[in-house]
């Protein structure tokens, strides 16, 4: 039995979490998970994957084509309602993409920053 390319999604986005949520566990954080809050649209029902301190994380997989890179603009307006948010992205998609990597670079700033999640240890070291 096969699964759906939209369900293999949820798999794989829903692994990426575990990943996250163990590496800010060895890194000694305190979080909240799935924590609500409300979006640039005015939905009160949305959730940012990861709350460390005022820290918000939201985390994106991507391995092949599809919608999830036409959502960056969308996590990013998100993150910027925080104090601080972070986008950590994973899979073969995101790395090869040169053009999200440039579109992201653009909205780094003292309260927006991106990373790839084989990176993290070195970003929490480094902004923690």
């Amino acid at each position: 039995m096969s699964i759906s390319q939209g369900a293999q999604a949820n798999v794989n986005g829903k692994a990426l979490e575990t990943n996250v949520a163990q590496l800010l566990t060895q890194f000694g954080c305190s979080f909240k998970e799935q924590v609500e809050f409300t979006n640039v649209y005015g939905s009160t029902r949305a959730k940012v994957d990861f709350m460390v301190d005022d820290l918000a994380i939201e985390c994106k997989f991507q391995r092949v084509a599809g919608s999830v890179d036409q959502k960056m603009p969308y996590a990013y307006e998100n993150l910027s309602l925080f104090n601080r948010g972070l986008l950590v992205l994973d899979g073969d998609y995101f790395q090869k993409h040169e053009g999200i990597h440039s579109y992201l670079n653009t909205k780094v700033s003292s309260t927006f920053d991106w990373c790839f999640v084989d990176d993290l240890t070195e970003w929490l070291m480094e902004n923690l």
